[in-house]
C-alpha cells in the first residue's frame, strides 16, 4: 500500500478495436469516393490549362521573335484537328513562302538546304498540345508573324477537353484574349 491506500489497477488502452479501424476505413472510402470524379477533372482541367498557357507563351515568343530577327516567324500546333502529328516541316511549308518557292527554269528552290534548316530551328515555334486535349479549330493552326511582329488577319484557336472549352483569341497586332466555355 501506498500512501495509505489501497491501489486499483487501470487497464491501459494499447490500441483500436476491429470495429474502429473498420467504421474508419468505410469513412475514408466513403471520402475517396466523393472525390474521385473531383480529381478525375481537376486533371483534365489542368491538361487543357496546361496546352493553353503553351500557347500564350509561344505566340509571345514568336512575336518577339520576328520583331528581333526582323523576319516572319511560324507558329504552329504540333496536332490539328485532323492530323495528330504536324510537324515543323510541314509548319514551314504551310506558313513561310520562301520555304517552297522556286525561281527559274529549271526550278530552283530559294533557300538553300542550310537555309532552310536554319529556317526550321529560329523561324518554326512548334506549341506542344496535350494529347488529350482536342483542337477544335479548323483554319487556325497556324499563325505567321511579320517582321514587326504582327499577323496579317486575326487567329482564333478553340480547345476541348471534358467539357471544358478555351478559347484563345490573338488580334492583328498580337493581342492575345482568353474565354473559357463549355463544349
Amino acid at each position: 500500500m501506498l500512501f495509505g491506500g489501497s491501489m486499483q489497477r487501470t487497464k491501459k488502452n494499447h490500441g483500436f478495436t476491429l470495429i474502429e479501424l473498420m467504421v474508419t476505413i468505410a469513412v475514408m472510402a466513403i471520402i475517396a469516393t466523393m472525390a474521385a470524379p473531383s480529381f478525375g477533372n481537376l486533371i483534365s482541367e489542368q491538361k487543357l490549362n496546361r496546352s493553353v498557357r503553351e500557347l500564350v507563351l509561344a505566340i509571345n515568343q514568336a512575336k518577339s521573335q520576328a520583331a528581333l530577327m526582323k523576319t516572319t516567324v511560324a507558329l504552329c500546333l504540333n496536332k490539328t484537328n485532323s492530323d495528330d502529328d504536324f510537324t515543323k516541316e510541314e509548319c514551314a511549308t504551310a506558313t513561310i513562302p520562301e520555304y517552297v518557292a522556286t525561281t527559274g527554269t529549271p526550278p530552283i528552290q530559294v533557300l538553300t538546304p542550310e537555309q532552310k534548316k536554319e529556317a526550321l530551328r529560329s523561324r518554326v515555334i512548334s506549341v506542344q498540345i496535350d494529347p488529350g486535349v482536342i483542337v477544335e479549330s479548323t483554319s487556325a493552326t497556324k499563325i505567321l508573324f511579320n517582321d514587326i511582329g504582327s499577323v496579317n488577319s486575326s487567329e482564333t484557336f478553340s480547345f476541348c477537353k471534358s467539357g471544358k472549352r478555351k478559347i484563345v483569341l490573338v488580334t492583328m497586332l498580337g493581342i492575345i484574349t482568353q474565354t473559357s466555355g463549355t463544349c
